[in-house]
C-alpha cells in the first residue's frame, strides 16, 4: 500500500513586522495544517480502486446510453472500501464485488440491482407510438421512440413515469400512461400468444362497425383473436379489441424466420418512407432522426440495431471506403460534423446506401443524395464528412445488431 507524504510547513515570523508570532497564533495555525491533514486523509482513496471499477464498467457497461453503471467507492482506511450506487442487471454487481476481493479489498455493499421498487418490471406499449424522454417531464428532450405492442423494461419510477429500456437497450422516461404494465409471467404468456406484426408504413385499428380504435404504424405487434373475412381480429395491449385488414399484418413467428435485411429489402423499405419528416429523438414513420429511420428500415426487416448512429457504427463488418467502389447497396454510411475534422471523430449521422452513389437518410426530411459531384443531388457537405461504413453480416446474432425471432424479449428463446 502506497501513502503520500505531506510536509506542513509553518511561517514563525511576521511578514511584515519581522516580529515573533504569539504562542496563540502558532497554535492556530498548528491547529488548521492538522485538520487539513485529517481530511486530506479521509477524502483519499486507496489507488487502484477507481481504475478497477473504470476497467469494468469499460467492458460490460461502456455506453451510459445503454447500461445504468452509478457506482461510487468510498475508502475506508486499510483495504477496507464501501461501495454503493446502482446497475442494471446483477452480472454487473457480481464483477464489482469479484474484482475489488480479488485484489486484496475487504468489501461492504449497498448496490442497488434494478429494477427497484416498481409498479411492474415490464410492460407493452399501449399508444401508436410512446415518446421517451431524457428526464421525467413532457418538457424534456425526446431521446427515443418506441412501438404500439413492443416490449419495454421498466426499472425506476418517479411520479407518474417510469424509466424504460427498449429492445435495442436504449434508456429514457416514458409515461407510464402510454404503458400496460406486467410482470415475468405475463410477459412470457404474452410471447407464447399468437401475434401479428404490422407491416404498412400508416393506418388505423377499427371496431368491426367501422369506429377508429387506434392509429397504427409500421412494426406494432397486436394479439390476434381470430378473423372474420379479409378482417383479422387483433387485441391491443391494454385489451381494446379491433381489426386490421388481413394482408397488412403478419404472423410474428412466422415473418421474424423469413425477414431478412437483404439488399433489395433494405432499399425498398427505406424509400418507402421518402420524404417522410424529421423529428428529433423520433423513432417511428410520424418523425425519425437519422438513426431512427434506419432503425425503422432494419426492424421491419427482421433486425434490432442499436439506437444512435454513433452506437450503429459499432456494429457490422466495416467497409473499406477508398474510391468507394466496395459499397453495396444497404450498408450503412457514417458521416462525423465537420469537414477539417480527422478521422476517427465522433460518428453524428448516418445514411443507408442505395447504389450508384446515392443514399438516404434522414435530413430535414427523408430525402436522397449523391456522392457523385456531377449529379444535382449531390451534397459536398456529406461527400467531405463521410467517415466510415458498415454492413450487416449475414448471420448476426450480437446486441446491436439482433435478429428479432433471437431477441429473449419478443420470444421464449426454448422454442
Amino acid at each position: 500500500m502506497i501513502f503520500k507524504q505531506y510536509q506542513v510547513i509553518l511561517i514563525l515570523q511576521h511578514p511584515e513586522n519581522n516580529t515573533v508570532m504569539s504562542k496563540r497564533t502558532l497554535f492556530l495555525l498548528a491547529s488548521l495544517a492538522a485538520t487539513m491533514l485529517v481530511l486530506s486523509s479521509a477524502c483519499k482513496k486507496e489507488p487502484g480502486i477507481d481504475e478497477i471499477i473504470e476497467s469494468i464498467r469499460q467492458v460490460h457497461a461502456p455506453d451510459a446510453r445503454e447500461n445504468i453503471f452509478e457506482i461510487k467507492a468510498e475508502w475506508q482506511g486499510g483495504m477496507k472500501v464501501n461501495i454503493s450506487g446502482e446497475v442494471d442487471n446483477e452480472a454487473l454487481k457480481r464483477a464489482i464485488i469479484d474484482s475489488l476481493s480479488a485484489a486484496g479489498f475487504e468489501i461492504s455493499e449497498q448496490i442497488d440491482v434494478l429494477p427497484v421498487n416498481v409498479p411492474w418490471t415490464w410492460a407493452l406499449v399501449n399508444i401508436s407510438v410512446a415518446n421517451i424522454r431524457a428526464t421525467p417531464s413532457h418538457r424534456s428532450e425526446l431521446v427515443t421512440q418506441a412501438i404500439l405492442g413492443n416490449p419495454v423494461r421498466v426499472l425506476k419510477e418517479q411520479g407518474s413515469w417510469v424509466l424504460v429500456q427498449t429492445p435495442d437497450r436504449y434508456l429514457g422516461w416514458c409515461s407510464k400512461s402510454s404503458l400496460e404494465g406486467m410482470d415475468v409471467d405475463e410477459l412470457y404468456k404474452w410471447k407464447s400468444s399468437p401475434r401479428v406484426i404490422y407491416s404498412e408504413i400508416h393506418g388505423f385499428i377499427n371496431s368491426l362497425h367501422g369506429q377508429t380504435v387506434s392509429d397504427i404504424t409500421a412494426g406494432a405487434i397486436l394479439v390476434k383473436e381470430g378473423s372474420e373475412g379479409d378482417l383479422l381480429k387483433v387485441r391491443l395491449p391494454d385489451g381494446r379489441n379491433g381489426t386490421v385488414a388481413r394482408h397488412m399484418a403478419y404472423c410474428l413467428e412466422e415473418w421474424s424466420r423469413e425477414a431478412i435485411p437483404s439488399a433489395d429489402r433494405i432499399a425498398e423499405t427505406a424509400m418507402a418512407m421518402h420524404g417522410f419528416p424529421y423529428l428529433w429523438g423520433g423513432t417511428s414513420p410520424k418523425g425519425m432522426d437519422c438513426s431512427g429511420y434506419t432503425r425503422i428500415v432494419w426492424f421491419m426487416n427482421g433486425m434490432v440495431i442499436a439506437r444512435d448512429a454513433s452506437l450503429q457504427a459499432r456494429h457490422g463488418n466495416p467497409v473499406d471506403l477508398a474510391g468507394r467502389q466496395y459499397l453495396e447497396t444497404g450498408d450503412l454510411l457514417f458521416f462525423r460534423t465537420n469537414p477539417g475534422d480527422a478521422d476517427g471523430s465522433p460518428v453524428t449521422h448516418v445514411a443507408i446506401y442505395l447504389g450508384d452513389s446515392e443514399y438516404i437518410h434522414a435530413a430535414g426530411m427523408v430525402t436522397v443524395n449523391s456522392l457523385d459531384s456531377l449529379r444535382d443531388n449531390y451534397s459536398a457537405y456529406r461527400a467531405s464528412t463521410l467517415q466510415s461504413a458498415r454492413r450487416t453480416p449475414s448471420g448476426s446474432s450480437e446486441p446491436g445488431l439482433l435478429p428479432v425471432k433471437d431477441h429473449p424479449w419478443y420470444f421464449n428463446q426454448t422454442r
